[in-house]
C-alpha cells in the first residue's frame, strides 16, 4: 500500500527492496549485483545497471524508496529526489519549458526517430516544465517517440496514471451529471476537460483531470440546477444559492457559470459560454451542430469540432497563451479535416492568433487549410517573444488579481471583438460593481434593500485590493 493505493512490484523491483533494509543505505552496484545474483546477466544491449537503475527511478516516483545524498545514480550526478529540490534558476526554467515546447513539436510532426531531452536539462526540471504546462499525460502517452532521463520518464509516468484515476473519476460523475439531467429533460453541451480529450485526442485523459463544464439554454439552467443538486453536488462558496432573491436575479442576468461542488468533482454549470453573450453562437445553434463522444461507455454531446476550435482558440487567448496545452488543444483540433469541414463562421481575430501561436509552437499541419498559414505569419514577433517569456515563468494554475477593475477591461476588450449592444455593456458594468462573491449572502427580494449593502461591501473590497497592491509595491 503506497498513499492508499495498491502498487504491484515486478519481480526485480522485489528484490531491489529486498537488497534495501529499511532505513538503510545501499549503493547503486551493490543493488545492481543483487539483481544479477537473482536474474543473471540480461540479453541485449542493455545493461543490468540501466535496468536496475530504471527500476530504482520506479519506486522513488512510487515514494516506496528515496535517494540518498551521497548516494550516486550517475544519471545526473549526486541528486536527492527524497528532499524538495531548490527552485530551478531563471535560465534553467526556460531551457526545461523550450525542451517541452520542443517534444511537443517532435510529437505534432511527423519527423522520424525519436526526441531526446538535452543534456543540460535536468529530470527535475524537465518534470517541473510539463507539469507546469499540463502536458505529463500527453507526453506519457507517447514515450515511444520520446528519450526521456530515467528520473523523468518514472516520475511522469506515475503523475500520468494518478491523473488518469483522476480523470476516470471525473467520466463516472460525467454519466451520473448526464444521467440527472436527462431525467428532468434538460439538453446539455459537455465541453473542455474529458470531452475536449475524447473529442480531440480519442482518450478522455490524455489531458488531466479538472472539473466538468456543461452547457443548458439559460431557460433551462433552474431545472439543471435542480437536478444536479438532487445528484449531490451544491453551490461553492461564493455564489448565491437558488432562490427568490434579488442576489440570484442579478446573478443570472449578469453571470454566465455557476460552480456547484460534489464529492469527487465539481461542476461549472453554464447557461452562457462567456460573460459577453454575442462572444459565442448560443445554445440552439451549438445543440443544432453537437458532435456525439463515446466516453467510457457513455454516449456525450459535446461541440461540433469547429466549434471546438473557436472555443479552445479563444481560451487560449484569455489566458494569454501562457500554457503549452491549450496551444496543444488549438493544434490537434486545426490538424483536423473534419474541423475545417464544419466551418460555417471565420474565426475572430483573438482566435486566428490562437491558430498561428499554434502553428509556431508546433509546426503547419500539412492538411491544413492556407489560413492556417497565413494566421502563423501574422504573429507580430513582439507579441511570440512576450509569449514565450510568459511561458517560461507561468505559474501551473491561474492567479487571482490584484488589480481592481482589471477583469472588467479584459471583458471591455471582448466587446470590441463582437457586436455587443448597450445593454451588453450595462450588463458588465453591473456585474463588476456587484459581484457574487458579495451578493451571494443578500436574502432580500427587493435591489432597493440589497443594493445599498452591496455596494458599501464592494467600496470595501476595492479599497483593500488597492492597499494590498501598494504594499506589494511600495512607490
Amino acid at each position: 500500500m503506497v498513499d492508499e493505493s495498491v502498487l504491484g512490484l515486478s519481480p526485480i523491483a522485489t528484490t531491489i527492496l529486498q537488497a534495501v533494509s529499511q532505513g538503510g543505505v545501499v549503493s547503486l552496484d551493490t543493488i545492481t549485483q543483487h539483481v544479477v545474483a537473482s536474474f543473471g546477466e540480461p540479453e541485449g544491449s542493455v545493461s543490468a545497471e540501466e535496468i536496475t537503475r530504471q527500476q530504482i527511478w520506479d519506486l522513488v516516483a512510487h515514494k516506496v524508496l528515496v535517494v540518498a545524498d551521497d548516494w550516486r545514480i550517475r544519471e545526473q550526478g549526486p541528486s536527492s529526489p527524497n528532499r524538495r529540490p531548490a527552485p530551478p534558476s531563471e535560465d534553467a526554467s526556460a531551457g526545461a519549458v523550450a525542451a517541452v515546447r520542443a517534444a511537443l513539436h517532435h510529437l505534432r510532426s511527423i519527423t522520424p526517430g525519436r526526441w531526446a531531452a538535452p543534456p543540460g536539462v535536468s529530470s527535475s526540471a524537465l518534470v517541473a516544465a510539463a507539469r507546469q504546462h499540463h502536458v505529463v499525460p500527453y507526453l506519457v502517452a507517447h514515450l515511444d517517440r520520446l528519450v526521456l532521463p530515467a528520473q523523468a520518464n518514472s516520475e511522469m509516468s506515475v503523475m500520468a496514471g494518478r491523473q488518469r484515476s483522476g480523470a476516470r473519476l471525473l467520466a463516472a460523475d460525467l454519466a451520473m451529471a448526464l444521467e440527472a439531467l436527462d431525467s428532468v429533460g434538460v439538453r446539455v453541451l459537455v465541453f473542455k476537460g474529458v470531452a475536449l480529450a475524447t473529442q480531440a485526442y480519442g482518450d478522455y485523459a490524455i489531458r488531466g483531470a479538472g472539473d466538468l463544464d456543461l452547457l443548458v439554454a439559460p431557460s433551462d439552467l433552474v431545472p439543471a440546477y435542480e437536478a444536479l443538486t438532487r445528484a449531490g453536488w451544491r453551490s461553492s462558496p461564493g455564489f448565491p444559492t437558488l432562490r427568490a432573491s434579488w442576489a440570484w436575479r442579478h446573478f443570472v442576468r449578469t453571470g454566465n457559470e455557476l460552480t456547484l461542488t460534489g464529492h469527487a468533482s465539481d461542476i461549472d454549470l453554464h447557461w452562457h459560454l462567456a460573460p459577453v453573450r454575442g462572444t459565442f453562437p448560443d445554445f440552439d445553434t451549438l445543440w443544432g451542430r453537437r458532435s456525439i463522444v463515446t466516453m467510457h461507455g457513455h454516449l456525450t454531446p459535446t461541440f461540433a469540432p469547429y466549434d471546438a476550435l473557436a472555443h479552445s482558440s479563444s481560451h487560449a487567448a484569455k489566458d494569454g497563451w501562457r500554457w503549452l496545452r491549450s496551444l496543444l488543444d488549438v493544434h490537434t483540433l486545426m490538424s483536423s479535416s473534419e474541423t475545417w469541414r464544419s466551418a460555417d463562421r471565420p474565426l475572430r481575430a483573438d482566435q486566428l492568433i490562437s491558430v498561428g501561436l499554434a502553428a509556431r509552437a508546433f509546426g503547419t499541419p500539412l492538411d491544413a487549410p492556407t489560413a492556417v498559414a497565413s494566421a502563423a505569419e501574422r504573429v507580430p514577433d513582439k507579441l511570440l517573444a512576450r509569449i514565450l517569456r510568459d511561458q517560461e515563468v507561468t505559474a501551473p494554475m491561474h492567479q487571482p488579481l490584484l488589480v481592481p477593475g482589471l477583469d472588467f477591461i479584459r471583458r471591455l476588450s471582448a466587446l470590441g471583438l463582437t457586436k455587443a449592444s448597450p445593454e451588453e455593456l450595462a450588463r458588465l458594468l453591473s456585474r463588476s460593481m456587484l459581484p457574487p462573491w458579495l451578493t451571494a449572502e443578500e436574502s432580500s427580494p427587493t435591489a432597493i434593500v440589497a443594493v445599498p449593502r452591496v455596494l458599501r461591501r464592494r467600496a470595501l473590497e476595492v479599497g483593500n485590493k488597492v492597499a494590498t497592491r501598494r504594499r506589494a509595491h511600495p512607490p
